[in-house]
């Protein structure tokens, strides 16, 4: 029966799949056809050696991999598909814990504590040491307190470990935390691998019971396992047991989450006799892109040498391309989606990759300008992250006043989500004074704000600080590069100050700030005779709460995320040093993160099936403080596989005026040329999508007709991929 299946696998598939007398490493290259050779050596297992199902283990470590591993052999074993130990190592855990939790002091019928059981724990912790969560988010404890118990921390130890006040209150929570979760014999997720391990590591009944139960155990995405989910692996298996591990060290890209890339690579070195299967033959991606990433791949010391190849046809060579612009790059990116488009590849086929979140700005943009669908895989639309949201509030409240909206009602709010961000004490009770004598008064909140009525000397003096702070702003603004205006407002409304506390994602936000004043600086020179109230009015046409809702999207994501996915045409954008390889974790690092981020560049690349482009730009990164230079992973490319696209010339302009922000940052400003007007009945160009006629204009929103294909769209009428013809 299991012929059937084996018949489908190449040579060393099919030795990965029939090897069962000794321990085997399988070591899998992307897109090599793993899950397919594990679902064989099951039915193989089954089938021809009378295995009984009910003694072989998989472990994976997501539901989704689990399900999808039950489904296929379903349809290969039938009925007894179901009697296959398939789940993810958490469920293991939960099953024998579920039988013996009794022996560690735990109820059987424990509690397990998702995220939102985490949180109401903490609540009333938070109360008793009265912890500002807007200082220590409850995501910032929970992570803490993940990272204490992984690596066997316990309350006391966290509290002589405390150097500083934010980690003695983390510590504090910390105890806090186990003390009820205790009192209620409850198990959160990272418990469950934990009290796992120590259930077989103490108690050898236990062990030598799930020993007996499994002849063989196998383990998918072997590469990202940590230490605590090795030692359960190597606990349940005995003298007897096969153990059989299916990764890729070359795509070991979790080291931050507590994988090794150790464990794969000295497997063989725990478990003899080992069997070693290399799958090289990779049925997803051309020759070309293969050739690339086994080059790029090999500068790195710590892995097991293989050379991907394919017998799938396609000679397309590697599109490189870089801008001399930030806007340069994804205009270029857009206008190859478009074409593709045009010739029938679907949005869905497409992806942006990125090495951190902060990149997609620039895309974001562009594509929401030419109306490009795209989805941002995993993560928050930049324009929506809190942190953006937040400075373009402040941003707001140093507005002119408009002599046609002399009222100025749209500032609340902006008042209402900054008023206490930082925290400021302005409680919801006084708040919701304000805002009805704002009503009453037929007034905005910050011009009550500036007069109340009947507060507390204590609130009136509140209020009175916030609106000197935004009044300081407002007066400072004409004395700074509007880019360097919001260094201005970050920092003296102490923003800066507050992100920097927070450990968990303060840097992250931060970077995202930075990408801000890099789209300020841009539209600077996109448009020289900008203000602050005319930006604000073009950002308000990334802002809108719309979004995608087809499944016809392109995909923006970072490269961690899209781990294990595939598509026919990928780019990968940002590739500038500093980002790709990313400067903060090689510094952190050193030599073992330069080559985990040369794995992520292979996992990059190895995710398009049949184009690939590489693109970065040379434009100023305020992220960096620098002109941007390419990735020094371009040099390890072969030229040979490497189509260069030909820099487009830029029009002629001026020399760009420089100046200085508070922190002496050289800004940017453009040349002066003049904005382009549109009016209705103008013939037009677009960079994108060719000609087109202006129907309609309202704001700076054009409404044009391109030719059929392209259909009518509703654009900026100021961004300068539109021309008059």
């Amino acid at each position: 029966m299991s012929n059937s299946i084996l018949d489908t696998l190449n040579e060393n598939q099919r030795t990965a799949a029939t090897t069962i007398n000794e321990h085997v490493r399988i070591i899998a290259g992307a897109g090599s056809g793993k899950t397919r050779v594990l679902m064989a050596r099951i039915v193989y297992l089954v089938q021809d050696c009378g295995v009984l199902p009910n003694r072989i283990l998989a472990i994976t470590f997501t539901n989704k991999a689990a399900n999808e591993m039950k489904t296929r052999l379903t349809a290969q074993l039938g009925s007894m598909a179901s009697v296959v130990r398939i789940s993810t190592i958490h469920s293991l855990c939960v099953r024998m814990l579920r039988e013996d939790a009794d022996l560690i002091g735990y109820p059987k019928t424990f509690a397990i504590m998702d995220p939102e059981d985490q949180k109401a724990i903490l609540k009333p912790i938070y109360k008793t040491l009265e912890v500002d969560k807007t200082t220590i988010s409850y995501n910032r404890a929970l992570g803490a307190i993940s990272a204490y118990k992984t690596n066997y921390i316990d309350p006391q130890m966290a509290a002589n470990m405390a150097m500083d006040d934010v980690s003695i209150t983390l510590a504090k929570i910390y105890a806090g935390y186990e003390k009820r979760r205790n009192e209620m014999k409850a198990m959160d997720f990272d418990d469950l691998l934990l009290e796992g391990h120590r259930l077989l590591n103490s108690v050898s009944s236990v062990k030598e019971k799930w020993q007996n139960r499994l002849d063989y155990i196998h383990v998918d995405e072997f590469q990202d396992v940590d230490p605590i989910q090795y030692g359960i692996i190597k606990l349940l298996t005995g003298k007897n047991t096969h153990l059989c591990v299916v990764g890729d060290p070359d795509q070991t890209i979790y080291t931050w989450r507590g994988a090794s890339v150790d464990i794969i690579l000295k497997f063989n070195k725990d478990f003899e006799p080992c069997k070693t299967v290399i799958l090289n033959e990779n049925y997803r991606s051309t020759q070309p892109i293969l050739d690339a990433s086994n080059a790029v791949i090999k500068y790195n010391k710590e892995r097991i040498d293989k050379d991907l190849y394919t017998k799938l046809p396609g000679d397309e060579k590697i599109t490189m391309f870089e801008g001399k612009e930030d806007s340069e790059e994804p205009i270029f990116v857009a206008r190859q989606i478009n074409e593709k488009h045009k010739k029938g590849l679907e949005y869905k086929d497409m992806a942006i990759l990125y090495r951190s979140n902060y990149s997609s700005r620039a895309f974001e943009r562009i594509f929401k300008s030419v109306g490009i669908p795209y989805v941002i895989y995993g993560g928050i639309r930049f324009y929506e992250r809190q942190e953006i949201k937040d400075a373009l509030c402040y941003l707001r409240l140093c507005t002119n006043r408009n002599e046609e909206d002399p009222d100025q009602m749209a500032l609340d709010l902006a008042v209402l989500r900054v008023i206490n961000v930082p925290r400021r004490g302005i409680g919801a009770r006084t708040i919701e004074n304000l805002q009805k004598q704002a009503a009453e008064r037929h007034m905005n909140l910050y011009d009550v704000m500036k007069d109340p009525i009947g507060l507390s000397t204590a609130v009136t003096k509140k209020c009175e600080m916030f609106v000197d702070l935004i009044e300081d702003l407002r007066e400072n603004r004409e004395h700074y590069a509007l880019e360097d205006f919001l260094d201005y407002v970050l920092d003296t409304t102490g923003y800066i100050s507050m992100l920097k506390e927070d450990r968990e994602s303060g840097q992250d936000r931060i970077d995202n700030l930075k990408e801000l004043k890099e789209d300020i600086a841009q539209s600077m020179i996109e448009d020289p005779e900008m203000t602050l109230e005319s930006y604000l009015q073009d950002i308000a046409l990334f802002t809108d709460k719309t979004q995608e809702t087809s499944e016809n999207t392109v995909s923006l994501m970072t490269v961690h995320a899209a781990k294990g996915l595939e598509f026919d045409t990928v780019f990968l954008v940002n590739f500038n040093d500093g980002v790709f390889p990313s400067s903060r974790a090689c510094d952190e690092g050193g030599m073992k993160a330069l080559e985990e981020e040369r794995r992520l560049l292979y996992v990059a690349m190895t995710r398009a099936k049949k184009t690939l482009y590489i693109t970065w730009n040379t434009g100023f990164s305020y992220m960096q403080d620098a002109f941007k230079t390419p990735s020094r992973f371009r040099a390890e490319i072969p030229m040979e596989y490497i189509v260069q696209e030909e820099k487009e010339e830029a029009p002629k302009q001026p020399k760009a005026v420089v100046s200085q922000s508070l922190t002496g940052r050289p800004s940017k400003l453009g040349a002066n040329k003049k904005k382009v007007r549109l009016r209705k009945g103008d013939a037009v160009e677009h960079t994108i999508y060719g000609q087109g006629v202006v129907l309609e204009i309202r704001g700076d929103v054009a409404t044009i007709a391109f030719g059929h294909t392209i259909g009518v769209k509703k654009l900026n009428a100021a961004h300068p991929s539109i021309k008059k013809a």
